[in-house]
């Protein structure tokens, strides 16, 4: 290998260098701004059900509400909901 094709790894090496600690510096950037936002907003923390729901119907609530969040689609939701009556 000649002396330019070393030059243009070790740039390359040096770049993806950069580009990695400048990704990491944008997670923590991000992660501080959510943060930030959190406690401008005043977010209130997750409250979870000590007991999980275990009725078939209970589930297909919980899982609307995960439709309705945009955290399932539609087709998802259809398809679990058509699971859960199929046990009743």
């Amino acid at each position: 290998m000649n002396d330019s094709q070393e030059q243009v790894k070790q740039a390359l090496r040096d770049l993806g260098q950069e580009l990695s600690k400048a990704m990491e510096q944008a997670q923590r950037l991000a992660r501080q701004a959510a943060d930030d936002v959190s406690r401008l907003v005043g977010d209130p923390p997750i409250r979870r059900s000590k007991r999980a729901p275990d009725a078939p119907t209970e589930l297909i609530r919980e899982i609307a509400r995960l439709r309705d969040e945009g955290l399932i689609t539609e087709e998802e939701f259809q398809a679990k909901k058509a699971d859960l009556l199929s046990r009743l």
